[in-house]
Protein backbone atom coordinates (compact mmCIF):
# COMPACT_ATOMS: atom_id res chain seq x y z
CA UNK A 1 0.00 0.00 0.00
CA UNK A 2 1.45 3.38 -0.98
CA UNK A 3 1.98 6.12 1.57
CA UNK A 4 -0.55 8.28 -0.27
CA UNK A 5 -3.21 5.55 -0.17
CA UNK A 6 -2.58 4.92 3.53
CA UNK A 7 -2.82 8.63 4.31
CA UNK A 8 -6.06 8.86 2.33
CA UNK A 9 -7.54 6.04 4.41
CA UNK A 10 -6.44 7.71 7.65
CA UNK A 11 -7.93 11.03 6.56
CA UNK A 12 -11.17 9.35 5.51
CA UNK A 13 -11.52 7.44 8.79
CA UNK A 14 -10.73 10.51 10.89
CA UNK A 15 -13.30 12.53 8.96
CA UNK A 16 -15.85 9.73 9.39
CA UNK A 17 -15.28 9.78 13.14
CA UNK A 18 -15.46 13.58 13.36
CA UNK A 19 -18.79 13.53 11.52
CA UNK A 20 -20.07 10.85 13.89
CA UNK A 21 -18.88 12.87 16.89
CA UNK A 22 -20.64 15.95 15.51
CA UNK A 23 -23.95 14.10 15.27
CA UNK A 24 -23.58 12.49 18.70
CA UNK A 25 -22.54 15.68 20.54
CA UNK A 26 -25.36 17.66 18.93
CA UNK A 27 -27.91 15.24 20.40
CA UNK A 28 -26.30 13.87 23.58
CA UNK A 29 -24.09 16.77 24.63
CA UNK A 30 -20.39 16.88 25.49
CA UNK A 31 -20.44 15.23 28.90
CA UNK A 32 -22.79 12.28 28.42
CA UNK A 33 -21.58 10.54 25.27
CA UNK A 34 -19.00 7.76 25.14
CA UNK A 35 -16.47 6.42 22.64
CA UNK A 36 -18.88 3.52 22.18
CA UNK A 37 -21.54 6.01 21.02
CA UNK A 38 -19.13 7.42 18.44
CA UNK A 39 -18.17 3.95 17.22
CA UNK A 40 -21.82 2.93 16.87
CA UNK A 41 -22.69 6.12 14.98
CA UNK A 42 -19.74 5.62 12.62
CA UNK A 43 -20.37 1.87 12.23
CA UNK A 44 -16.85 1.16 13.44
CA UNK A 45 -15.35 -0.65 16.42
CA UNK A 46 -14.30 1.19 19.58
CA UNK A 47 -10.80 -0.11 18.91
CA UNK A 48 -10.70 1.77 15.61
CA UNK A 49 -11.84 4.97 17.32
CA UNK A 50 -8.91 4.69 19.73
CA UNK A 51 -6.57 3.85 16.84
CA UNK A 52 -7.29 7.15 15.10
CA UNK A 53 -7.80 9.31 18.21
CA UNK A 54 -6.04 8.87 21.55
CA UNK A 55 -9.16 9.66 23.58
CA UNK A 56 -12.48 11.49 23.54
CA UNK A 57 -10.84 14.85 24.12
CA UNK A 58 -8.50 14.47 21.14
CA UNK A 59 -11.43 13.55 18.91
CA UNK A 60 -13.45 16.56 20.06
CA UNK A 61 -10.54 18.96 19.67
CA UNK A 62 -10.02 17.65 16.16
CA UNK A 63 -13.74 18.16 15.50
CA UNK A 64 -13.65 21.75 16.79
CA UNK A 65 -10.57 22.51 14.67
CA UNK A 66 -12.24 21.10 11.55
CA UNK A 67 -15.46 23.01 12.23
CA UNK A 68 -13.40 26.19 12.50
CA UNK A 69 -11.59 25.51 9.21
CA UNK A 70 -14.81 24.67 7.38
CA UNK A 71 -16.64 27.74 8.68
CA UNK A 72 -13.76 30.02 7.72
CA UNK A 73 -13.30 28.44 4.30
CA UNK A 74 -17.01 28.67 3.42
CA UNK A 75 -17.30 32.26 4.67
CA UNK A 76 -14.16 33.45 2.88
CA UNK A 77 -15.34 31.77 -0.33
CA UNK A 78 -18.67 33.63 -0.26
CA UNK A 79 -17.07 36.96 0.68
CA UNK A 80 -14.45 36.67 -2.08
CA UNK A 81 -17.23 37.05 -4.64
CA UNK A 82 -18.33 40.39 -3.15
CA UNK A 83 -16.45 43.58 -4.01
CA UNK A 84 -18.17 46.17 -1.82
CA UNK A 85 -17.02 46.20 1.85
CA UNK A 86 -20.48 47.20 3.10
CA UNK A 87 -22.07 44.25 1.32
CA UNK A 88 -19.30 42.00 2.66
CA UNK A 89 -20.07 43.14 6.20
CA UNK A 90 -23.79 42.52 5.80
CA UNK A 91 -23.16 39.12 4.23
CA UNK A 92 -20.71 38.13 6.96
CA UNK A 93 -23.33 38.81 9.62
CA UNK A 94 -26.19 37.27 7.66
CA UNK A 95 -24.23 34.05 7.10
CA UNK A 96 -23.70 33.73 10.84
CA UNK A 97 -27.33 34.50 11.71
CA UNK A 98 -28.71 32.19 9.01
CA UNK A 99 -26.61 29.25 10.18
CA UNK A 100 -29.03 28.84 13.08
CA UNK A 101 -31.76 27.78 10.68
CA UNK A 102 -29.49 26.14 8.10
CA UNK A 103 -27.50 24.06 10.59
CA UNK A 104 -28.76 24.46 14.14
CA UNK A 105 -26.72 21.45 15.28
CA UNK A 106 -23.55 23.48 14.71
CA UNK A 107 -24.43 25.84 17.55
CA UNK A 108 -25.57 23.05 19.84
CA UNK A 109 -22.10 21.57 19.47
CA UNK A 110 -20.33 24.94 19.82
CA UNK A 111 -22.22 25.87 23.00
CA UNK A 112 -21.22 22.52 24.50
CA UNK A 113 -17.61 23.30 23.65
CA UNK A 114 -17.88 26.77 25.21
CA UNK A 115 -19.12 25.19 28.43
CA UNK A 116 -15.86 23.25 28.74
CA UNK A 117 -13.61 26.31 28.40
CA UNK A 118 -13.35 27.06 32.13
CA UNK A 119 -12.55 23.42 33.01
CA UNK A 120 -10.28 22.34 30.18
CA UNK A 121 -7.29 24.41 29.10
CA UNK A 122 -6.95 22.73 25.71
CA UNK A 123 -10.62 23.32 25.02
CA UNK A 124 -10.30 26.95 26.14
CA UNK A 125 -7.44 27.52 23.68
CA UNK A 126 -9.38 25.82 20.89
CA UNK A 127 -12.34 28.12 21.53
CA UNK A 128 -10.03 31.12 21.51
CA UNK A 129 -8.81 30.09 18.07
CA UNK A 130 -12.42 29.87 16.90
CA UNK A 131 -13.16 33.42 18.07
CA UNK A 132 -9.86 34.60 16.60
CA UNK A 133 -11.12 33.43 13.20
CA UNK A 134 -14.29 35.50 13.58
CA UNK A 135 -12.23 38.52 14.60
CA UNK A 136 -9.74 38.05 11.75
CA UNK A 137 -12.41 37.86 9.05
CA UNK A 138 -14.38 40.80 10.41
CA UNK A 139 -11.26 42.95 10.89
CA UNK A 140 -10.29 42.39 7.27
CA UNK A 141 -13.73 43.53 6.09
CA UNK A 142 -13.63 46.67 8.21
CA UNK A 143 -10.08 47.51 7.10
CA UNK A 144 -11.20 47.29 3.47
CA UNK A 145 -14.02 49.71 4.24
CA UNK A 146 -11.64 52.11 5.97
CA UNK A 147 -9.21 52.03 3.03
CA UNK A 148 -12.06 53.02 0.72
CA UNK A 149 -13.24 55.76 3.10
CA UNK A 150 -16.56 53.96 3.52
CA UNK A 151 -16.20 53.05 7.22
CA UNK A 152 -15.26 55.04 10.29
CA UNK A 153 -13.80 52.78 12.96
CA UNK A 154 -11.86 54.74 15.63
CA UNK A 155 -11.16 51.63 17.74
CA UNK A 156 -10.91 48.46 15.64
CA UNK A 157 -10.60 45.94 18.48
CA UNK A 158 -13.53 47.42 20.39
CA UNK A 159 -15.74 47.58 17.29
CA UNK A 160 -14.98 43.99 16.25
CA UNK A 161 -15.57 42.75 19.80
CA UNK A 162 -18.94 44.54 20.00
CA UNK A 163 -20.09 43.16 16.66
CA UNK A 164 -19.07 39.57 17.43
CA UNK A 165 -20.60 39.78 20.92
CA UNK A 166 -23.90 41.10 19.56
CA UNK A 167 -24.06 38.37 16.96
CA UNK A 168 -23.18 35.54 19.32
CA UNK A 169 -25.48 36.91 22.01
CA UNK A 170 -28.52 37.02 19.72
CA UNK A 171 -27.76 33.56 18.33
CA UNK A 172 -27.30 31.99 21.77
CA UNK A 173 -30.43 33.64 23.15
CA UNK A 174 -32.48 32.39 20.20
CA UNK A 175 -31.15 28.83 20.46
CA UNK A 176 -32.05 28.71 24.15
CA UNK A 177 -35.50 30.23 23.62
CA UNK A 178 -36.64 30.57 20.01
CA UNK A 179 -39.89 32.17 21.17
CA UNK A 180 -38.14 35.03 22.95
CA UNK A 181 -38.20 37.41 19.98
CA UNK A 182 -38.70 37.67 16.23
CA UNK A 183 -35.31 36.36 15.13
CA UNK A 184 -35.48 37.51 11.51
CA UNK A 185 -36.68 40.99 12.43
CA UNK A 186 -34.23 41.52 15.28
CA UNK A 187 -31.18 40.21 13.46
CA UNK A 188 -32.04 42.43 10.52
CA UNK A 189 -32.17 45.39 12.91
CA UNK A 190 -28.83 44.39 14.44
CA UNK A 191 -27.25 44.38 10.99
CA UNK A 192 -28.70 47.84 10.26
CA UNK A 193 -27.46 49.18 13.61
CA UNK A 194 -23.95 47.82 13.04
CA UNK A 195 -23.86 49.38 9.57
CA UNK A 196 -24.87 52.67 11.19
CA UNK A 197 -22.09 52.29 13.76
CA UNK A 198 -19.30 51.66 11.24
CA UNK A 199 -20.57 54.52 9.11
CA UNK A 200 -19.72 56.80 12.01
CA UNK A 201 -23.27 57.67 13.01
CA UNK A 202 -24.70 57.43 16.53
CA UNK A 203 -26.83 54.34 17.18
Amino acid sequence: MSVKTKNDIVDKRREQLREAAYRVVSTKGYTTFTIRDIAKEANLSTGLVHYYFKNKEDLLLSLLSEMNKTLKKNTVEVLSRIENPLEKLKTFMRLAFDQVSNEKEYYYVIIDFWAQANRNERMRKANIRLFDSYHEMLTKILEEGIERNEFTVPDMKYTVTVIISLMQGFITHYIIDNNAFDYSKYTGKVIDDIVTMVNGRVL
